[in-house]
Formats: C-alpha cells, structure tokens, sequence
C-alpha cells in the first residue's frame, strides 16, 4: 500500500510539472539579488533560488534584466509573466500574485561619513533623501511625508550624495555595500535601518492558481531542506 501511494504521489506530481505554464521573468539590476555578470548572464542570490524553484517544480522559464519600471509592468500586463525580487507591499498587493517570500531586504539610510547620524527617522523629516524611480521605497517615504530626489536608477545616488545633490541615500542595505564597492567610494556608510522588508517573485494576476501553490509549497520544501542557506553562503552572506 505505501509504494502505490508513493508511486500516485510521483505520478501526481509529474502530471503537474508537465501541465505548469512556461514562464517568462523580468528583474532589474540590483545585486547581489539580482544581476548580470560579465558575460551578460543572469545571476545572483534571489536569481539562483528562483531558478532552483522553477528547476525543481518543473517550469520552464527564461529570464532578462530590463529597467525596474518596464520589470514591474510586463508582470502585471503580460500573461505567464514574473518580475522579481519584489518588495510585497499594500499597494501592490492585489497587482500581482506572489510567490515567496524568496529574501529579506534591510531599507537603510546611507550617508557621507562624519555626517550627523540619525536616531529615528523623525531625525530626516526635512532632508533630502535619494531613491530610484520604481522602487517600493519611494511610495513608503512619500506617504510619510519624506522628502524623496526620485533618480532614474540607483547607480547614480552614491555620487548624488557624495556631491551633496541629496543628504541621505535610501536603499537595501547589501545593495548600497554592493554598490559602493563597485563603484570604488569611500566615505559613504549605512547610519540607519528604518525597515524589513520581504522579496517575492510577483507574477501575473492570470496564472493558475494551482501553479502558484506548487511553487509556494516547493520554495517551502526547499527552505526545509536548507537550500536556500546554503545558496546564500556560497554568495558570501546569511540570510
């Protein structure tokens, strides 16, 4: 009796595998999560789980880096599309249907070193904060009052700051260290976490509903096992 459940559990999931929609993902630059590496290919930490979910449920996929802003919209207007690594937040919520979470990201306040170090965000009220067209902490800072210089892209605001264009720089803490050591500045520093947040892959709102829940029970079972820790080590961090 077990080995003829075990053999309609195997059967059960392979006629799932095989009736799962091809994905197609988008994801912006923003390492070490997600990037390009020298030879033009996909990689980083939320790039090498999201591929061993797909691998391991199944999916066939294919994967491009395009800016955030044209990411996040072919996922919500583009069926059996994907965008990742997406913050979860209100305003998103009902766009998208989420798989995850994959990572945690630390939103945290850069800044020139020997500048005045906040306690409390309260400390920033009326300084000039940096951030990039798209990014979830945009909408989280202006709502709050927050007065928010929006770049085009990231890469531009460790010099904006450096410059004295803005006083603060906002971003995910190992995406600012990452930045920073790309680009050779020094005299920059994180002074302030001001908050977590959890990063999925977001698909469009028409993908099946059973494909969903097999990816969010694999990305489970993977997490169980210890993939996902070990897929962080061998980048050099700890979840």
């Amino acid at each position: 009796m077990k080995t003829f459940a075990f053999g309609l559990l195997v059967l059960c999931a392979a006629a799932l595998a095989h009736g799962q929609q091809r994905l197609v993902l988008t994801t912006e630059e923003y390492p070490p999560y997600n990037m390009s590496d020298a030879q033009g290919h996909v990689v980083g930490i939320s790039t090498e789980i999201v591929k061993t979910l797909l691998e391991t449920a199944g999916v066939e996929y294919e994967v491009a880096v395009y800016p955030w802003a044209r990411a996040i919209a072919m996922a919500r207007l583009q069926v059996n599309t994907c965008v990742y690594s997406m913050s979860r937040t209100p305003e998103r919520e009902d766009l998208y249907r989420w798989i995850g979470p994959l990572v945690a990201n630390d939103w945290t306040l850069f800044a020139r070193s020997g500048a005045s170090r906040p306690v409390q965000m309260e400390d920033v009220q009326n300084m000039r904060i940096g951030s990039y067209q798209g990014d979830a902490i945009v909408s989280y800072l202006q709502t709050r009052g927050y007065l928010v210089d929006v770049a085009p892209n990231d890469d531009t605001n460790p010099k904006k700051l450096l410059a004295g264009r803005i006083d603060y720089w906002a971003t995910g803490r190992l995406i600012g260290q990452y930045r920073l050591k790309q680009q050779g500045i020094s005299g920059v520093e994180p002074v302030l976490t001001f908050n977590r947040t959890e990063m999925y892959l977001a698909c469009n709102k028409q993908l099946p509903e059973e494909q969903v829940k097999l990816l969010n029970t694999t990305l489970q079972q993977l997490d169980r096992k210890g993939t996902i820790r070990k897929i962080y080590a061998a980048a050099g961090y700890t979840p």
